[in-house]
């Protein structure tokens, strides 16, 4: 009786599995880099942003900071976005433009919020009583034999005051170092039952730029500068 002796049994085969292999995707070599425009959105956002941190401490045209910030944080998040894209190169110049367009933002309003903490006088604020070393002196002046109730300053701070019936003038003094101020005078009678003649001027650095006259009320308003 023979024995059939068992053959060995197959090793199994692996399987192997193929990946199937994805798109392509170019590989960016320094030479295409170079290839990529300058990102000049960013370097004009550095350079606005630089402009108005600098024009922001300038008397009498520190307005001028906020156009040139807005315009630095446009071009600068549009240097941002083309870069991102990969359509220029540069991302680093316009984050930095951004940043400084930003922060000299920050320091225009700053300066227009506080202006003492910055060593600057807004541009067109009337100071009442005046302060020395300023550009500009206003002389507010009213003449009223009965008297009559003042108000001087300009048309968003003004100041109250009582010309007592005499025949010398009453004066009220203010100063300013720039800008624009409109500046107003208001007297009337203090009895609106009694005919009084009034007459108001107004004196920057000593010439006449506005007088009026009235039988009961006096006003005058001048836009200095």
């Amino acid at each position: 009786m023979t024995t059939e002796q068992p053959y060995p049994a197959a090793a199994a085969r692996h399987s192997r599995t193929t990946a199937r292999p994805g798109p392509l995707r170019p590989q960016q070599t320094p030479q295409d880099d170079l290839h990529r425009k300058p990102n000049w959105p960013g370097a004009l956002a550095t350079a606005f942003g630089l402009s108005a941190a600098a024009v922001a401490f300038v008397a009498d045209w520190g307005f001028l900071g906020w156009p040139l910030a807005g315009i630095g944080l446009a071009a600068g998040i549009t240097g941002i976005v083309l870069a991102s894209k990969g359509s220029m190169r540069g991302l680093g110049i316009a984050l930095t433009g951004t940043v400084l367009s930003a922060l000299a933002a920050l320091l225009c309003g700053a300066m227009a919020l506080y202006p003492s903490m910055f060593g600057t006088a807004r541009a067109g604020e009337l100071h009442i009583p005046p302060q020395s070393g300023e550009k500009h002196t206003v002389d507010f002046v009213v003449s009223s034999a009965g008297g009559a109730t003042v108000r001087y300053g300009t048309l968003n701070d003004q100041r109250t005051a009582e010309s007592p019936p005499s025949t010398d003038d009453w004066h009220g003094h203010g100063s300013f170092n720039g800008g624009t101020p409109i500046l107003s005078l208001t007297a009337d009678t203090a009895n609106a039952g009694v005919t009084n003649q009034i007459t108001c001027q107004i004196l920057v650095d000593g010439k006449k730029v506005a007088e009026n006259s009235g039988t009961s009320i006096a006003l005058c308003t001048a836009n200095v500068g």
